[in-house]
C-alpha cells in the first residue's frame, strides 16, 4: 500500500525521485514556477534537443543534482482532463516503479475547469491504479523491485486540506479498484464461488456493510433455477451474495440495486468453447469484482445512500449432470427459459438476480454488470462498455457517471423488436437472439426479467473487463473497471430516477 502525504510550499533538499509533469511545446508549464533553476535549465535542454515532446503518456528520466527526474507528458495544454493527469501518472508511476524507486515527490495544481480536490484524486488514482501488479503466485526474488512505497504531494498551503481529501478519496477507490482486479486475476482454482463468497464475507465484516450468502439449498426453496441449471456441471455449490449498505442519512427507502455476473469460470457448457485463451475465462466474474468493489468503496466512504448489491456465482462446466442445449428451467418470477446455448449462461444467472431484486427490495433503479457477449467486443473493442436499460433518464445519469470517471459505456438501442429474437416456440424466452445483434438481444432476455417500471440498465464489460498490456493506468490483466463508475453513481444518486 502507498502511503501519501502532502508537502506545502517547498520541493524540500530530499533525495526522492521527482515527478514533473509538461504539456505538449517547447517552453515550461505555468506550474513550473516553483522548480529549482537547475531543473528548469535541464528540462529546457532536453526541449530544445526534441528528445521529448510531452505527448500523452511519454516519458523521460534525467539525473539533476543527484536526483533522479521523471519527465512525463500530459498532451496538448488545451486537450487536458482529469482523466489525462490520471493517465499520466499511472504511466510515469509505473516507470519509476520498474526502475526501483520507492519513494517520489510531485507537484500538484488545480487543472482549469476541476478543483484541487478532483485533481488530487485522479492523480492518486492514476498512481495506485497504474503501479498495481498480480504477484501474489509468484517466488519472489531479491532482484525484484520493491515498488513505490511513499509519494509526496507539495501543493500551496492553501490548497493542502483539499489535497488531503482527494488523495483520502482516491486511494479508498483505487485501492478497491485494485481489490477488484486481484478478484479476477486469481485462477478458477483459487477463486471459486465459495471462495468468492467468503472474500464477500471478509470485507463485509471490515468495511462495515451486511452480507448474506445463500447456498443452494435456499435457492431451490426461492426458485432460483436459472442459477441452478447452470451450476449443474460443477461440483462446486452456487452461491447467492446478498449485499446491504445503509449509510447515515440515506436519501432513500428504496435502494438502489447493483448486480455483478460472477461466474467464476467459464467453459460454456455443454456447448463447449474453443481452448484457445479459455484460460481467460476466469474474468468472468469480472461484474462481480466490480461490485464487490463499489460496496467497499461505498462504505468506506461512508456515502448517504442506500445500495444493495446481488452476486449470482458459479461455475459452467461440462458433465454427466450438465443443463443440456433444448432444456427448459423456470426462473425466479416464474418466467420459463429455453435454454438453446449452455454458453448463454452470464444471463441465465442475472435473470434469477433481477427477479430477486424486484420481489424482495422494490429498488428505485437498477445496474447490472456482465462480461456478458464477444459480438460487444466486436461492436465497441477495448475502448468502452456496451450500455442498454429501458430508461431513458437513468440511461443518461449511467453515462454521466461512465464520462465523469472515464470508465465510458456506449448506449446501443433496445428497441421492442430486438425481443422478438428472444421469443421461443415451448416456452417464455429463450437464452439466444437470432444470431445478429448479440449485444442487444441479450440485454432483450434480461429486460423480460427486469421489467419496466423500475429504472434498469445492463452494462457489458466484455470487452473493458481485462486488458492484454499496459497502458497509462490500466494494467495487463483485469482492470477492475465498473468499481470507480459505480462509486460516481452512488455519489451522485438522489434515491430516485
Amino acid at each position: 500500500m502507498i502511503k501519501f502525504k502532502v508537502r506545502t510550499g517547498s520541493w524540500g533538499a530530499g533525495k526522492e525521485a521527482v515527478i514533473l509533469g509538461l504539456t505538449e511545446g517547447t517552453s515550461l508549464p505555468s506550474w513550473s514556477a516553483g522548480w529549482p533553476a537547475s531543473w528548469k535549465k535541464a528540462v529546457l535542454a532536453l526541449l530544445k534537443s526534441k528528445q521529448f515532446h510531452g505527448k500523452l503518456n511519454e516519458t523521460f528520466v534525467l539525473s539533476v543534482d543527484g536526483r533522479w527526474l521523471f519527465l512525463v507528458g500530459a498532451g496538448k495544454k488545451e486537450d487536458l482532463t482529469l482523466d489525462r493527469i490520471r493517465q499520466a501518472a499511472g504511466t510515469v508511476c509505473r516507470r519509476a516503479a520498474a526502475s526501483g524507486v520507492e519513494s517520489i515527490a510531485r507537484g500538484l495544481v488545480a487543472l482549469p475547469g476541476s478543483s484541487v480536490q478532483e485533481t488530487a484524486q485522479a492523480l492518486t488514482e492514476g498512481t495506485i491504479l497504474g503501479t498495481y501488479r498480480y504477484n501474489e503466485l509468484k517466488t519472489k526474488s531479491k532482484d525484484d523491485p520493491a515498488g513505490l512505497k511513499s509519494v509526496t504531494v507539495v501543493a500551496a498551503g492553501k490548497d493542502a486540506a483539499a489535497v488531503r481529501k482527494g488523495i483520502q478519496r482516491g486511494q479508498i477507490v483505487a485501492e478497491a479498484a485494485c481489490w477488484a482486479r486481484d478478484l479476477g486475476n486469481r485462477p478458477s482454482n483459487r477463486m471459486t464461488p465459495t471462495m468468492l463468497a467468503r472474500e464477500a464475507q471478509a470485507a463485509a465484516k471490515k468495511y462495515k456493510f451486511r452480507c448474506r450468502v445463500l447456498g443452494p439449498a435456499e435457492q431451490k426453496r426461492l426458485g432460483m433455477n436459472a442459477l441452478l441449471g447452470v451450476a449443474r456441471g460443477s461440483r462446486e455449490p452456487s452461491q447467492f451474495i446478498v449485499l446491504e449498505y445503509k449509510g447515515p442519512g440515506a436519501v432513500s427507502k428504496k435502494p438502489l440495486v447493483l448486480i455483478g455476473k460472477g461466474i467464476t469460470f467459464d467453459s460454456g457448457g455443454i456447448s463447449i468453447k474453443p481452448s484457445s485463451k479459455m484460460e481467460e475465462m476466469k474474468f468472468d466474474m469480472c461484474g462481480a469484482a466490480a461490485v464487490l468493489g463499489a460496496f467497499r468503496s461505498i462504505a468506506g466512504l461512508k456515502l448517504p445512500v442506500h445500495v444493495v448489491g446481488l452476486v449470482p456465482t458459479t461455475e459452467n462446466l461440462p458433465g454427466g449432470s450438465a443443463q443440456k442445449p433444448g432444456d427448459v428451467v423456470k426462473a425466479l418470477g416464474g418466467k420459463t427459459i429455453e435454454v438453446i446455448n449452455t454458453d448463454a449462461e452470464g444471463r441465465l444467472v442475472l435473470a434469477d438476480a433481477l427477479g430477486y431484486a424486484r420481489r424482495f427490495y422494490k429498488p428505485a433503479a437498477m445496474v447490472d454488470l456482465a462480461t456478458l457477449t464477444g459480438a460487444c467486443v466486436v461492436a465497441l473493442g477495448s475502448h468502452c462498455s456496451g450500455l442498454m436499460g429501458n430508461n431513458s433518464k437513468w440511461n443518461e445519469q449511467v453515462k454521466a457517471a461512465s464520462n465523469r470517471t472515464h470508465e465510458r459505456a456506449w448506449e446501443l438501442p433496445l428497441w421492442p423488436e430486438y425481443t422478438e429474437a428472444v421469443k421461443s416456440g415451448v416456452a417464455d424466452v429463450q437464452n439466444v437472439g437470432d444470431g445478429k445483434a448479440g449485444t442487444i438481444t441479450a440485454a432483450a432476455f434480461l429486460q423480460e426479467f427486469a421489467g419496466k417500471e423500475i429504472p434498469w440498465v445492463h452494462l457489458d464489460i466484455a470487452g473493458t473487463a481485462w486488458a492484454d498490456g499496459d497502458k497509462g493506468y490500466i494494467c495487463k490483466g483485469g482492470t477492475g473497471v465498473g468499481v470507480r463508475l459505480l462509486v460516481d453513481l452512488a455519489s451522485h444518486w438522489k434515491g430516485k430516477v
